[in-house]
């Protein structure tokens, strides 16, 4: 008996990236390998591939405008709404976004709502 009969012959290799991936440009690649031995007659097999790029959150969220100018009229009671801001980011998976007032209300006269943006 032949001490290599019953046994398999194998090779591993990896499929790297060769650049810099973004799902915003494309969402995935197919690819088709090849696998052939070095035979007296060579034999192949090819397999099919789908590679899914993955959603990383590398889009900094915009509003529709960079400055805002609301005005409200003095004397107006509290809780009058002054502006509602509308974010959005270019990322493919739904962004959740929160809203705080990081400057210029040491008083704390204004509030934002931190989920809908609301004043």
């Amino acid at each position: 008996m032949d001490e290599h009969e019953g046994t398999r012959e194998s090779c591993r290799r990896n499929i790297r990236t060769k650049v810099v991936l973004d799902v915003e440009t494309k969402r995935g690649y197919w690819l088709t390998v090849y696998a052939q031995d070095h035979g007296v007659v060579p034999l192949s097999s090819s397999l099919q591939v789908y590679v899914e790029v993955l959603d990383e959150n590398d889009n900094t969220p915009l509003t529709e405008l960079p400055v805002y100018y609301p005005s409200v009229p003095e004397n107006s009671p509290a809780g009058v709404s002054v502006l509602q801001i509308r974010a959005f980011d270019h990322d493919v998976s739904p962004q959740q976004f929160v809203f705080t007032i990081s400057s210029g209300n040491p008083e704390g006269y204004f509030l934002i709502n931190s989920t809908t943006g609301s004043g």
